[in-house]
C-alpha cells in the first residue's frame, strides 16, 4: 500500500516529527522514503532568480534526515529541488510523480493565520494538487 514514501522537509524546528513518523510508516509497511527539501527561489532583479535560504544549509538538512533514517534501518534518499516563491507544493507534486510515490508525508506548520488566509500553506496547496494520500503532522 504504501512503499514509497516521499517526505516532504523543511528545515524548521516542526520537522522532526514528521521524520519520526515517516520512519514508523516506513518501517511498518517496508518502504523507500525519499526525503525532500524544496528551495525556494526569489527573484533580485538583474541579479535573477537567488535562493531564499543558504543551499549548503538545506543540503545539510537533508543529508541528516537521511541518515536518521538510514540508522533505523530505513532504505532512504535525499533530494533538493528547487522552485519559484509560492509554488513548494508543485513542486513537491512533481517530485512524488518522479519517485512514484504511493504516499506524502509532511508537516502542518506554514504561515501565519493572517499570511495563510491570503496566501494558502504548502500544505493546504499540497492536499488540493496531489490525488496520493497525504499524513499531515502536528
Amino acid at each position: 500500500m504504501f512503499d514509497k514514501i516521499l517526505v516532504a522537509l523543511d528545515t524548521s524546528e516542526h520537522a522532526g516529527p514528521v521524520l519520526a513518523a515517516a520512519g514508523e510508516l516506513a518501517t511498518k509497511y517496508q518502504a523507500t522514503v525519499r526525503v525532500a527539501h524544496v528551495l525556494e527561489m526569489g527573484f533580485a532583479g538583474r541579479a535573477g532568480q537567488v535562493p531564499l535560504e543558504e543551499k549548503a544549509e538545506v543540503q545539510k538538512a537533508v543529508d541528516d534526515a537521511v541518515a536518521e533514517l538510514v540508522s533505523k534501518g530505513v532504505n532512504a534518499t535525499g533530494t533538493v529541488r528547487a522552485a519559484q516563491h509560492g509554488r513548494v507544493a508543485g513542486e513537491l507534486c512533481d517530485e512524488a510523480g518522479d519517485f512514484e510515490a504511493t504516499a506524502i508525508v509532511i508537516g502542518s506548520r506554514g504561515l501565519t493565520d493572517l499570511e495563510g488566509v491570503l496566501v494558502g500553506s504548502t500544505t493546504h496547496k499540497l492536499l488540493h494538487l496531489t490525488h496520493l494520500p497525504v499524513l499531515v503532522v502536528r
